[in-house]
Parts: structure tokens; C-alpha cells; sequence
């Protein structure tokens, strides 16, 4: 029996050790992944930090997906990261459960023990959940794990190993799956030219968001449904740590506030809070920047604290292509920027200035990330998403003084790659073509680690019940 996964982020890798443990006899399990899709060779490093010694080597084969470079932020709840608890009771699992086994698996290959749990301190959190309630914003208080950039890559190692040792699963890194076809067949080589196949008893496509573009175009050639789901898209905000230390080091590390903006009544929401860390650059594909946030386990030498501003955003006919849609204001925010982020002053954004050089080197709060180009990040975001940053963070700055300062910075683009949802049925099987399933952020079923994880498992479920059938 052979089993195919496509992508080795955190949906392949625990929908691989699903399978292994299953105990099927001459189970072959084989997971295929291209890698970064443009040259990364940075990891927390990048900006001139000094080295932790994690190798940056580690995570260029793609092994862990994008949650390897990133901070790895676990959100032990079900009702973060996609609405795992409705996906789980949809294929009579239990979403508590799964989440927990999600959990003890990432202990067992190295994940820092410290628990960020904000009940318990239940006098700080209810103070909290009072000031956010009286402005009309939501605080969701979850139990968390931070993996920390500098651990993030020995843990994925980690987790490697024990499913070559221990199911004898088989990685493929840097090995790019040009397309699948409906009798399970996956195709390997380039757009010019193919050059192998083989053939699968089942397959599973979990390609995270590097892969989310190839395979809505996959299953549109395919016939297999798909449709648009909202974008994600705002600024990546850098204040002084110390305005952050009281939520984040005594009630919740990545705080999430959820804000309705008053003129247009759009969500806002916090992400990716990176509480003494440093603001990065990432290349989403030739020509398009974007940044995003590290932060270490053992605090480092940052003053700044970051977080992503994101504003969800759906569209409706003629316009519903919000990936595109995305893709369009990061390049049009990466050409104004010369192919670097944009940096501001959120009080030159609010005063309708650009931000020069030397405004910069001698703002109260001085970036992390210096391959930056002050500039107008109203040039390149339109104004409805403007006046909500603006809106969001003025609310936000009566639960978090001092968020909403002049010297506050701003980085864009930070946006959320938007996929398209594949049309599945409770365990995740397409609905046109048996034996091939889906899961993960690339198939619009979750978002990050802890819930890829979770439409991984599920996944590996479905293939199980078509097997024993």
C-alpha cells in the first residue's frame, strides 16, 4: 500500500505519523517537498542578529513549511487556526483530543516546556477581558507554547527522524510535484518538462501556503471545486517591548484582539505577536516582499515588541479573487518600496507625510529591520484599509497604551497569502475523486501550525477508512 503526501509542513508531517502508527504491514509513505519558493538563505539571522547555532541549513530543504520560519507559536484551542472543532465533529473526532496528542508530540521531539496558560492568572485576565469589553473588543484567551525561532528548526529536525526511524516514512526534499491527476499519479519536473511519475494508492495534498497558487490551479484543471476566501492583509506594527510586557509576560504571549472598525465595520485582528523580537523580510516570489516577525525562547537583546494588524477582507463578483487581489497591493507596496518593505511612522501615516531617512534614525523607536525603504504606505494601500489600521489601532491603544503613539512603526506589506477552499467531504476526501485528499493552509482548511496539524490528522484518518474498506 503506498500513500502519497505533497508538502512537509505541519498537516504532511503529522498526517505521516497518522499512518505510521496505524500498524498497517508494507505501509509505504513517501512525502515530496519543493522547498522555499524563492531563495531564503536567512532565518532569524538574517537582519544581522547574532547567531543562535540553529543552522539555517536545517529548514532549506522545506521540511516544516513555513512555520519553520516563523517564531512557532502552538494555539492549543479549537477554535484558533480554522474552525478545527466543526472539522473535527464532522469526522466524529475529538478536537480537545487532537489537539492535545498535536501537542505532546511536538514535547516529545523538543518543544520548550513552558506553558503560556492566562487562566492562571485569573484577576489579570479578567481585568483584561474587562477594558477590552468596554471598548468594544474581543480578547480570546488561549493556552499557548512558543517553540522560538532558534528552536523551531531542531524541532522540526526532531520530528523528522522519528517518523523515518519509527514508520519508516520516506522524505523527498527539494523535489517539486509538477501536478497529480485524478487516478492518484503524481507527476515530478518543471513546467517545460516531466521527469518521472508515479502511481499511489491514495494521495494527500497538503502544500501549505507556498503551494496554495499551484494547487487552486491544479484543482481547476482537475474539475475539483474550489472557492475564495477572505484576504488577510494590514501592516506589521513595532512598538517599545515595554508596552507590551504586562499582557505578554503575565497573561497570554501572543495575545489576540479581535476589533469591528466604526466607519466601515471591517475585523481587525492582532497576529503573530512577537514580544521582544525583530521584524523580518520575507520574499513571497520574484519582486513581491513582505515581513514577518521572529521572536526566541530565551529572550534577546530587542527592545521592540511586534505584531501583525491584519484586516479580513472578502470580495464579491466580478472581484472574488482575493488571492490575486492580495498579490496586487503587496507588489504594487514592494515596487514603491524598490523591492523592499515599507517602513512609517504611524504619525505620518495619520498626517499624510512620507517617512524620510532621517525622520527614521531619529524616531523613539528604532526598527529591527533595517532592509527598509521609508515611504507612504497609503501610496500603495487603499484608503477603506488605511482608515482601518488607523481606526483599529486608536481602539486598541486604550487597552495597550501607547500602541497608538506618532513613533509607533509600520512595515508593509504583511499579508496572509488567502487560498482557496477545496470543497471536501468530513474526512477531507475531494468529493469528485476517491482517494485523494487535501488538508492544511494550502487548501484554504486551516491556518498555522496547530491547525494543519489537526486537517492533517483528520486526512490520515479518511486514508485508514479507505484502506481497511
Amino acid at each position: 500500500m503506498k500513500i502519497g503526501i505533497v508538502g512537509a509542513g505541519s498537516a504532511g508531517l503529522f498526517a505521516a505519523s497518522e499512518l505510521g502508527k496505524s500498524g498497517i504491514p508494507d505501509l509505504e509513505i513517501k512525502v515530496f517537498d519543493q522547498g522555499p519558493p524563492v531563495d531564503k538563505r536567512y532565518c532569524a539571522i538574517s537582519e544581522g542578529l547574532a547567531c543562535m547555532g540553529c543552522d539555517p541549513c536545517k529548514i532549506m530543504s522545506g521540511i516544516g513549511g513555513a512555520g519553520a520560519f516563523s517564531s512557532g507559536i502552538l494555539n492549543l484551542d479549537e477554535n484558533i487556526g480554522g474552525d478545527l472543532a466543526q472539522l473535527c465533529n464532522n469526522a466524529g473526532l475529538d478536537a480537545k483530543q487532537i489537539i492535545g496528542h498535536i501537542e505532546a508530540f511536538f514535547l516529545q521531539n523538543g518543544a520548550p516546556d513552558k506553558l503560556f496558560n492566562p487562566f492562571q492568572n485569573e484577576q489579570k485576565l479578567k481585568d483584561l477581558l474587562f477594558r477590552a469589553a468596554s471598548m468594544d473588543i474581543r480578547f480570546v484567551p488561549i493556552k499557548q507554547r512558543l517553540l522560538g525561532t532558534e528552536n523551531t528548526p531542531n524541532v522540526i529536525k526532531s520530528i523528522q527522524k522519528t517518523l523515518e526511524s519509527d514508520y519508516d516514512v520516506k522524505f523527498f526534499p527539494n523535489t517539486k510535484v509538477q501536478r497529480f491527476d485524478a487516478n492518484k499519479q503524481l507527476y515530478f519536473g518543471n513546467k517545460e518538462k516531466t521527469d518521472s511519475q508515479e502511481k499511489f494508492d491514495a494521495i494527500l495534498l497538503a502544500p501549505g501556503r507556498w503551494g496554495m497558487v499551484w494547487l487552486s490551479k491544479q484543482c481547476e484543471e482537475l474539475g475539483i471545486r474550489t472557492s475564495y476566501l477572505p484576504l488577510d492583509i494590514g501592516v506589521r506594527v513595532e512598538v517599545p517591548s515595554i508596552i507590551l510586557e504586562e499582557i505578554c509576560e503575565n497573561i497570554q504571549r501572543d495575545p489576540k484582539f479581535h476589533i469591528i472598525t466604526p466607519t466601515y465595520n471591517d475585523f481587525v485582528r492582532t497576529f503573530c505577536v512577537n514580544h521582544k523580537g525583530y521584524v523580518v523580510k520575507e520574499m513571497y516570489e520574484e519582486k513581491i516582499v513582505g515581513v514577518n516577525g521572529h521572536q526566541f525562547t530565551s529572550d534577546g537583546d530587542s527592545r521592540n515588541s511586534n505584531f501583525a494588524f491584519l484586516i479580513r477582507q472578502a470580495l464579491t463578483a466580478p472581484l472574488e479573487d482575493t488571492t490575486e487581489y492580495g498579490r496586487a497591493i503587496a507588489k504594487q507596496a514592494s515596487v514603491l518600496g524598490g523591492y523592499k518593505p515599507l517602513i512609517q511612522t504611524l504619525g505620518d501615516l495619520r498626517k499624510g507625510h512620507r517617512s524620510r531617512p532621517a525622520l527614521i534614525s531619529k524616531n523613539p523607536v528604532q526598527p529591527t529591520l533595517n532592509d527598509v525603504t521609508p515611504g507612504d504606505i497609503a501610496m500603495a494601500y487603499p484608503y477603506r484599509f488605511v482608515k482601518d489600521i488607523l481606526e483599529g489601532l486608536e481602539r486598541l491603544d486604550h487597552i495597550i497604551p501607547g500602541v497608538n503613539n506618532d513613533s509607533t512603526l509600520l512595515y508593509a506589506p504583511e499579508f496572509k497569502r488567502s487560498a482557496k477552499l477545496v470543497q471536501v467531504s468530513p474526512f477531507l476526501e475531494s468529493k469528485r475523486f476517491k482517494k485523494i485528499f487535501f488538508a492544511g493552509d494550502g487548501a484554504g482548511l486551516s491556518r498555522g501550525i496547530v491547525g494543519a496539524a489537526v486537517t492533517g490528522i483528520i486526512a490520515a484518518q479518511g486514508i485508514l477508512r479507505r484502506i481497511y474498506k
